[in-house]
């Protein structure tokens, strides 16, 4: 297994977050967490890369390298596109080699953002910098992806070319979606762990996704009970 959770109990303020969760993802699955609002997805994100280490229970993480990208793109405000994506490889002492760069120079043309390299943060809009940390996610060839929300501020033609590179480049890699909107699950994910309560606990239904799915469809297995 890639991703392992069992029985994880998060607690804040005297509140249960997320209440007796267990789930498993094997490697090379993309799965989608899909859950109401303040269910504890975004605390589970950062339980899952190791951000949060306050919790009961056990969580198993077996990747040699996992990246996240967040509902916030967390750019430096001093760096440029260019700098902000290829900081991590230089704190995690990765060298930018060719197969690097090409993926680069690919990642750029699919978001649109060649020409901005040098360009701030303060510079460009919302849905650019989400971009900008999508890439500086990938890069670093991750073999676990937690993502976030990661596609709010990004218009609907960008997101699907973007999920379409992602399947395309990267189809081994192992990806935990969390979402709100029915409409990139078939996309990205082939798996979808559908929670209907208002915590993550385990209460869950899982269901298989494939990609010739319909929204209407869909909806109904989501929103429905189908």
């Amino acid at each position: 297994m890639m991703l392992n959770v069992f029985n994880l109990i998060k607690t804040m303020n005297g509140r249960t977050v997320i209440g007796n969760l267990s789930f498993t993802v094997r490697k090379g699955e993309r799965v989608c967490l899909f859950a109401p609002s303040g269910a504890g997805k975004s605390t589970l994100i950062r339980i899952l890369s190791g951000l949060d280490k306050k919790f009961a229970g056990r969580v198993s993480v077996n990747a040699e390298r996992r990246a996240t990208v967040f509902q916030e793109p967390g750019l430096f405000w001093y760096k440029t596109v260019a700098e902000n994506i290829f900081y991590p490889l230089k704190l995690s002492r990765i060298a930018v080699d060719e197969t690097i760069r090409q993926q680069y120079a690919e990642w750029m043309a699919v978001t649109k953002l060649k020409g901005f390299e040098s360009y701030y943060p303060c510079e460009i809009s919302g849905g650019m910098k989400q971009k900008a940390a999508i890439i500086r996610a990938f890069l670093l060839q991750p073999d676990l992806i937690l993502m976030d929300e990661p596609f709010k501020s990004i218009d609907m033609a960008a997101k699907r070319e973007i999920m379409a590179h992602i399947r395309s480049g990267y189809p081994d890699i192992t990806l935990l979606l969390v979402t709100h909107h029915p409409d990139e699950i078939p996309l990205i994910t082939d798996k979808v762990l559908l929670f209907r309560e208002p915590q993550l606990s385990d209460k869950s239904e899982i269901l298989e996704i494939a990609a010739d799915t319909g929204l209407h469809e869909l909806a109904e297995r989501l929103f429905g009970g189908v």
